[in-house]
């Protein structure tokens, strides 16, 4: 899942660079790629199980289970 991540975030940097290299009239093109691509791949960095984010979502709800049923 690492392996995708890193893709998406590469193509991130430089397909919009090299789009607006070869017409620089895709500006508003490239940074619509860059968004789509920069969000994917957040969204599949997320999807790891292993992502820091989602650790620290589990632990702050099972803290907050713990306190509720005291």
């Amino acid at each position: 899942m690492q392996d995708w991540a890193t893709f998406f975030f590469t193509g991130s940097s430089t397909l919009p660079a090299f789009m607006v290299l070869v017409n620089s009239e895709a500006i508003g093109l490239a940074l619509i790629v860059f968004l789509g691509l920069l969000v994917t791949a957040c969204l599949i960095g997320l999807r790891d199980p292993d992502c820091p984010a989602r650790k620290a979502s589990l632990r702050d709800m099972e803290e907050r289970h713990k306190r509720n049923r005291k």
